[in-house]
């Protein structure tokens, strides 16, 4: 079996939060060690996933510079150093005023980062949404302006299949998501497990592949030294 992202099938990536009780010299060594031990029967890629904010994007472009990744997931689990599970964001906010706020700081890191593969998991605020789903009319505008600058900017979006397990009704990203993907042009799909188990490593790939083909995409993607790779779905 071909471990494409450590993110889906070997359990040893690291979350990147640029704290400091994090490896990183520890998990380059590993996989350093990892890729020469298995050389000839697993192709062992080395990424992160950047969880980021708009004041931290100097961290990152740290830490980046700093070791020779193949694949870089950005993504958005906090804004203002509030956290979305916790409710802390969420809290004396509408749900208007949180769901574009949290658009709003996708699109500014998109537009100001550009050391990424692909947008994680793009309409996570839907997890933890304790109103419902918001209308994805009201925050399409937002969402295009996001996926046309990664378009723009030759990068792609994840589908993260962590869906299923949450219980949620709709792909994270949300299918309205997927076709507005394909209807402004976009290519670059990877596919995420959003692993915390080694039970949930690689699971509902087959069904995303075929959610994919039924939206009209012929193709998904790994990535080797930050550049993507297409297969046919």
């Amino acid at each position: 079996m071909c471990a494409q992202f450590l993110r889906d099938y070997s359990g040893l990536l690291i979350l990147a939060n640029v704290q400091p009780n994090v490896d990183y010299p520890a998990y380059v060594e590993r996989i350093a060690i990892l890729r020469n031990k298995y050389q000839n029967q697993i192709a062992i890629k080395m990424g992160l996933e950047f969880g980021m904010q708009t004041h931290t994007i100097e961290q990152f472009e740290t830490l980046y510079g700093r070791y020779p990744f193949d694949f870089i997931i950005l993504s958005v689990h906090q804004v203002e150093d509030k956290e979305f599970w916790t409710q802390d964001f969420q809290r004396g906010r509408t749900q208007k005023e949180y769901n574009e706020r949290y658009y709003e700081e996708i699109l500014n890191l998109v537009k100001g980062y550009q050391h990424y593969s692909v947008l994680g998991h793009l309409d996570l605020i839907v997890r933890y949404d304790e109103m419902g789903v918001y209308p994805f009319s009201d925050i399409k505008p937002y969402v295009e302006a996001i996926l046309r600058e990664v378009i723009r900017n030759g990068k792609g979006i994840e589908v993260n299949t962590s869906s299923y397990r949450y219980g949620l009704t709709d792909t994270t990203p949300s299918r309205d998501i997927l076709r507005l993907y394909k209807e402004l042009g976009g290519r670059i799909i990877t596919l995420g497990s959003d692993s915390h188990k080694p039970d949930h490593l690689g699971a509902y790939m087959e069904e995303t592949k075929e959610l994919l083909k039924s939206i009209g995409f012929d193709s998904f993607c790994t990535y080797d030294k930050m550049q993507p790779v297409f297969h046919e779905l």
